[in-house]
């Protein structure tokens, strides 16, 4: 199993070095941004621990936007942490509060590229959640 997994990272490091070598890699390839690492929080929820992992993506048809996400990495995890750790399980699960929690994100980054970049708020599109796993 290590030595299955070493070799996976080995084509994925020499893999991503080829892309860069090609001269590929240094715009994005498409108005979407995949906000990396996944999100993780603790949910609010009576009894036992909740955990909630999000990933998300950002859209937007203006580069510098999408730059200014990677630039200011700490302000815009910080900003989703803190407004996806005070949901509840019961939020979480509901597709409707769910929905407007994925709002209030989206305002809230705007919020952050406005703040640290200067941006204006429109620039920021869309964000979505493309990966949801609660347990």
């Amino acid at each position: 199993m290590k030595r299955l997994l070493s070799a996976l990272l080995l084509c994925t490091s020499l893999a991503s070095s080829a892309v860069l070598a090609s001269g590929g890699g240094g715009a994005p390839a498409g108005p979407y941004l995949a906000l990396e690492p996944a999100i993780v929080v603790n949910l609010r929820s009576e009894g036992r621990v909740r955990f909630m992992q999000v990933k998300v993506q950002a859209m937007s048809r203006d580069p510098a936007v999408l730059s200014a996400l990677k630039e200011h990495t700490g302000p815009v995890r910080h900003a989703l942490i803190t407004l996806l750790s005070a949901q509840s399980v019961e939020q979480m699960y509901d597709v409707q509060a769910r929905e407007q929690v994925r709002l209030q994100a989206l305002e809230e980054l705007r919020s952050v590229l406005e703040t640290h970049a200067g941006l204006k708020r429109e620039a920021l599109e869309a964000i979505y959640f493309t990966d949801f796993v609660i347990q």
